[in-house]
């Protein structure tokens, strides 16, 4: 763990304990700063909507076209402008902090908002929140952690060897992803096939036969490179792709992490396996439970 992994990422001692260190993660202001942003745009496009009724039309047609698209305007930008305002107001309550105690909002402090790390039961990914949600045995909601917080790596390795260290992982043999994912690309490759077969027969070849094939091409190979489950045997990790299985033996990982790819600003967890054998990793996403459910699995059998 880098000390600089986060700017506000202090090591300070607490006062009952000179050997727990605390540690502060604080939202990212970038985030607020563009949160606001976005409720500026929303709200002026929401007061478009609201104008163009009002709006001169010298021809003067189709009046009720005019109507549904003010409707439209006002229901999808207000519900956006609503939202951002309410997760605006909760911004200044997210920052947390961490020791080997437990976890809890710097808001409220440690004396009264401390989650000590034996009642969190579960860890679960919220990914359209952008969040972790720390569940007790109940499953109800001990503490939220934000995506978006300065050194958000740092306190999720933590929370992880907390969490592992202290509640017994109940080994999952097999993981993989679901029909749909297979029923998607399959519709992918066939839409186009047919979509580029039209567009090619009817003048314009080019773009049907050509770009039509380049993308179901890259379609194509994108669905066999990627890894559609894994299997945890004796000995070895079992890597499944479509058409192809790769072992990997326990004795030839050198790590198991999870890292984050990043698409329009949404953070993706992904679970790499890390082998001496083999010049890239190997890449979990999305083979029907959360990255951590994944990742503390796969480091418990392997004894990492």
């Amino acid at each position: 763990m880098q000390a600089d992994a986060h700017s506000s990422h202090h090591g300070c001692p607490l006062l009952e304990d000179s050997t727990s260190f605390m540690e502060e993660f604080k939202l990212n202001k970038k985030h607020v700063t563009l949160m606001k942003g976005c409720l500026i745009v929303f709200i002026l496009f929401l007061a478009l909507g609201f104008a163009l009724p009002f709006i001169p039309d010298e021809n003067n047609e189709k009046p009720n076209g005019t109507l549904f698209v003010m409707i439209m305007c006002t229901v999808l930008f207000g519900f956006l402008a609503v939202f951002t305002w309410l997760t605006l107001r909760k911004l200044p309550y997210v920052d947390i902090a961490s020791d080997d105690d437990g976890i809890w909002y710097l808001h409220i402090g440690k004396e009264n908002g401390l989650v000590s790390w034996g009642k969190i039961s579960r860890i679960k990914e919220r990914a359209c929140l952008q969040c972790l949600d720390l569940l007790d045995c109940n499953g109800e909601r001990l503490l939220r952690v934000e995506y978006q917080l300065n050194g958000f790596e740092v306190i999720r390795n933590i929370i992880n060897e907390k969490n592992s260290s202290i509640n017994p992982v109940f080994h999952q043999s097999k993981f993989s992803k679901s029909p749909l994912y297979h029923l998607f690309y399959l519709t992918s490759v066939l839409g186009f096939s047919a979509l580029g077969i039209y567009v090619g027969s009817n003048g314009n070849p080019v773009l049907g036969y050509g770009a039509m094939s380049v993308l179901v091409v890259v379609i194509i190979y994108e669905y066999f490179v990627t890894a559609t489950g894994v299997n945890i045997c004796n000995g070895y990790l079992e890597i499944v792709y479509p058409l192809t299985k790769r072992n990997v033996p326990f004795s030839d990982i050198e790590d198991i992490r999870i890292l984050d790819e990043f698409n329009k600003g949404n953070r993706m967890p992904v679970v790499w396996i890390v082998s001496k054998k083999s010049k890239k990793p190997f890449k979990l996403r999305h083979i029907g439970a959360d990255s951590n459910v994944i990742y503390n699995s796969l480091r418990a059998v392997v004894k990492m």
